[in-house]
C-alpha cells in the first residue's frame, strides 16, 4: 500500500487508487500521515478539520473518520487509539513524502561531492513523485499549516537539480524551465542566478545581464533592498565573460570505488513540473507495472493510445519517473517516429538501445534477428524500463519488447495496436473540465485564473479540453502576462482564427493533428474534409455514405480509417445501440480548413444537398 501527499492525497493498494471520499477523511490521513508514527491529538486534528470553531460534535465526528479510514487500510496499515489522540502506522518507504526526502538527501549529498550525474538523477526521481501542489483535497487548514514548509522543499530539491544539471553542461534545455519559474517566484534569487547562468552558457551574454537588471528593479521596487553578494558577484564575472563560469569537465562516474565501463542508461526526458489531470491513469499503469516487477511474472508491456495532443507521451514520462525504483538497471527512452512520414526502422533502433544497454558498437551484429537476440541477452536478469513513444505499428513495435520478465515496456501511439498479444490499451480522453482548469491554473498562476474565471472556462472549452491546447493557451498568456484572458478567449472564439491562436514556438495543434492524416489514402482524407461540412454532434453510418456518395460499406470502411487513425471518434447511442462518430471541436477545425483549401465551393454544397436531405428523411423516420 503506497500513501501520497505530494499531490492529491490519496491511498493506492494493487489494484489501484482506494476512494477515500469526503475531503474531511482525507484530512485526518495526511495529518497522522505528516505526524510519521507520533500522536496526533484529538484536538490538533479538530484545528486541521474545522478552524478555531469545532462544532460541539467534533469528538464524535473525528470517530467516524477514523472508523472509516479503518476500514479502507485494513489490514494493511493500522490506526491506533492511543491518548490523547491517533496514531498510524506505517512503513517509511510506504509514503510519498519520506521517499522524497530520502532522494533529496542523496541528490543533496552527491551535488556537495561533486558527483553531478548521480545527483542529477537522485533529484529527478525526487521531483517526480510530486504529482501537483500537496495536499490536495484536503482542508484549508491542514493546507494553510503545511504545504508552504512542503513546496519549500520541493522548490530546494528543485534549485539543487538544476545545479546538478548545469554543472553536467545541460544548459541549452534549461532556458524555458528556469523563465518559467521565474514567471511564477519572481523573487526568488537562487533560480535567477541559474537564468543567467545559463543564458550566459548559450551565448546569451546580453540577455543574462538584462535579466539581473530586471531583478535589480524589481527589488528595488518591491522591497527596497539591492540583490544579494553572491548575485552582484555572478552579474561581475558575466559582464566581464570569467571563464570560470564556462562548463567544468566531468570527472569520470566512479561506482562501488571504480570507474563505470557500463553505465546505467537513464534517458528519460525530464518530466513535467505542472503533469495534471491523469492521476487516475497514472496510478493504473504504476500499479500494473510496479505489481509485475515485484511478482517477476512474465513478458510485461502496455499501451498508451489515444488521438493527437492528449499527452501520452507526457504520461508516459511521469509514470516512467514514479518507476525508476522498480527498475534501477535503467530506463530507455526511444522515439519510433510513428505520426511522421517515415517511422523510424525497429533495426536502426536496436542499434541505438543496445548502445545505450552498454554494447560496444563495433560489437553489434548487422541483421534484424542477431540485434534482437542481442537486446534479449542484454536483458536477461536486468530490470530495465523501455519507452517506445509515438509507435506506429504493431509490427514496428514487437521485435523492441523486453521479453524478460524482470523488464517492462510503455508504448505510445495513435494507432490502437491492437494485434499485441496480451498487451493492455489504456486509452486516454480529453480532460474533464476541472482538470482543464486545473492545468491552466498551473501554467498561467492560480491568481489570474481566479481573477478571470468565465474567461478561463472559456478558454478550456474552446480547446476542447485537449491538454496540448489547454498548455499551448497557458503558455502564450505566460508570455504575454500583461493579456487579459478574456482576449485570449475572444481570439479563440473565431473558429476560423482558433488553429493560427493554437500555436507557439514549436507547439502546435494544427501540425499536431494532421500528422494523423499521412497515413491515409486520399478517399479517406476526402472524407475527413466532407464530413467536416456536418454541423452536427454525432451522425450515423448512413448519413456519411450519402455526403461522400458511396455506398454503405464504403462509408464504413472509410470511417473506420479515420477512428483508426484518431482523427474520428465513436459513441453507442439510443436503445438501439447505433454507432454515432463525432469530431473533436479542434480536429473538425483543421478539417473544414482543409474543405476550403481543397474542395470547391461547388463539392461542398454538393455534399451538404446530399446529406442534409437524406438526414431530413432520416430523422423523420426515426421520430415516426
Amino acid at each position: 500500500m503506497e500513501f501520497r501527499i505530494l499531490g492529491n492525497v490519496e491511498v493506492l493498494d494493487s489494484t489501484g487508487p482506494i476512494d477515500l471520499s469526503a475531503s474531511k477523511v482525507r484530512t485526518v490521513l495526511a495529518a497522522l500521515l505528516l505526524a510519521r508514527g507520533r500522536v496526533v491529538s484529538d484536538s490538533r486534528l479538530a484545528v486541521v478539520l474545522w478552524g478555531e470553531d469545532p462544532p460541539v460534535t467534533a469528538a464524535a465526528q473525528i470517530q467516524t473518520y477514523v472508523s472509516r479510514l479503518r476500514a479502507k487500510l485494513a489490514p494493511d496499515a493500522e490506526i491506533v487509539r492511543q491518548r490523547p489522540g491517533y496514531v498510524l502506522r506505517v512503513t517509511p518507504n510506504q509514503f510519498d513524502l519520506v521517499r522524497f526526502e530520502q532522494l533529496a538527501a542523496q541528490g543533496r549529498d552527491a551535488l556537495a561531492e561533486g558527483r553531478f550525474e548521480e545527483a542529477a538523477e537522485a533529484l529527478r526521481s525526487a521531483l517526480a513523485m510530486w504529482r501537483g501542489p500537496a495536499l490536495a483535497g484536503v482542508t484549508e487548514y491542514l493546507s494553510d499549516a503545511e504545504r508552504p514548509r512542503l513546496e519549500e522543499a520541493r522548490l530546494a530539491a528543485l534549485g539543487d537539480r538544476i545545479d546538478a544539471e548545469l554543472a553536467l553542461g545541460s544548459h541549452g534545455r534549461l532556458v524555458v524551465e528556469l523563465t518559467g519559474l521565474i514567471a511564477a517566484d519572481p523573487l526568488r534569487e537562487q533560480f535567477r542566478g541559474q537564468l543567467m547562468l545559463t543564458l550566459y552558457r548559450c551565448g546569451r551574454q546580453a540577455d543574462a545581464l538584462a535579466s539581473y537588471q530586471d531583478y535589480r528593479h524589481s527589488l528595488a521596487d518591491e522591497l527596497g533592498i539591492d540583490p544579494g553578494r553572491e548575485l552582484q558577484d555572478l552579474h561581475k564575472s558575466i559582464l566581464a565573460a570569467d571563464a570560470s563560469l564556462n562548463v567544468p569537465v566531468a570527472e569520470p562516474r566512479i561506482l562501488g570505488g571504480r570507474p563505470s565501463s557500463e553505465p546505467l542508461p537513464a534517458r528519460l526526458p525530464p518530466d513535467v513540473a505542472d503533469f495534471t489531470g491523469r492521476d487516475r491513469e497514472a496510478a493504473q499503469v504504476t500499479a500494473l507495472l510496479r505489481t509485475r516487477a515485484d511478482s517477476g511474472g512474465q513478458r510485461l508491456a502496455c499501451v498508451i493510445g489515444g488521438m493527437a495532443g492528449l499527452g501520452k507521451t507526457t504520461l508516459a514520462i511521469h509514470v516512467g519517473h514514479l518507476l525508476r525504483s522498480s527498475y534501477p538497471d535503467g530506463q530507455v527512452y526511444v522515439d519510433l517516429r510513428g505520426a511522421g512520414p517515415q517511422p523510424a526502422d525497429p533495426s536502426d533502433l536496436l542499434v541505438t538501445i543496445l548502445r545505450a544497454l552498454g554494447s560496444d558498437p563495433a560489437t553489434i551484429p548487422a541483421t534484424m534477428p542477431e540485434r534482437v537476440q542481442l537486446y534479449r541477452s542484454r536483458l536477461a536478469g536486468r530490470r530495465v524500463l523501455m519507452l517506445l513513444d509515438n509507435a506506429a505499428s504493431e509490427q514496428q513495435v514487437r521485435p523492441l519488447l523486453p521479453d524478460s520478465p524482470t523488464c517492462a515496456a510503455m508504448v505510445t501511439s495513435r494507432a490502437r495496436l491492437a494485434a499485441l498479444e496480451g498487451v493492455p490499451l489504456i486509452d486516454l480522453d480529453v480532460l474533464e473540465h476541472v482538470q482543464a482548469l486545473e492545468l491552466l491554473s498551473k501554467i498561467v498562476g492560480a491568481s489570474r485564473v481566479a481573477a478571470e474565471p468565465e474567461a478561463a472556462e472559456r478558454i478550456v472549452q474552446l480547446c476542447g479540453h485537449l491538454p496540448l491546447g489547454v498548455r499551448i493557451a497557458g503558455a502564450r498568456l505566460t508570455a504575454k502576462p500583461y493579456w487579459r484572458l478574456a482576449r485570449l478567449a475572444d481570439r479563440l472564439s473565431s473558429q476560423r482564427r482558433r488553429l493560427d491562436e493554437l500555436r507557439i514556438a514549436d507547439l502546435e495543434v494544427r501540425a499536431s493533428v494532421a500528422l494523423s492524416l499521412q497515413g491515409l489514402g486520399e478517399a479517406a482524407r476526402r472524407a475527413f474534409r466532407l464530413l467536416a461540412l456536418l454541423d452536427v454532434p454525432r451522425f450515423a453510418i448512413w448519413t456519411a455514405a450519402v455526403l461522400l456518395d458511396v455506398t454503405l460499406a464504403t462509408a464504413r470502411e472509410l470511417l473506420e480509417q479515420l477512428v483508426d487513425a484518431r482523427l474520428l471518434d465513436v459513441a453507442q447511442v439510443d436503445g438501439a445501440s447505433q454507432v454515432r462518430y463525432f469530431f473533436h471541436d479542434l480536429v473538425r477545425a483543421l478539417a473544414l480548413e482543409r474543405a476550403a483549401d481543397e474542395e470547391t465551393a461547388d463539392e461542398r454544397y454538393a455534399a451538404l444537398d446530399r446529406a442534409f436531405g437524406s438526414r431530413s428523411g432520416t430523422i423523420s423516420g426515426e421520430n415516426g
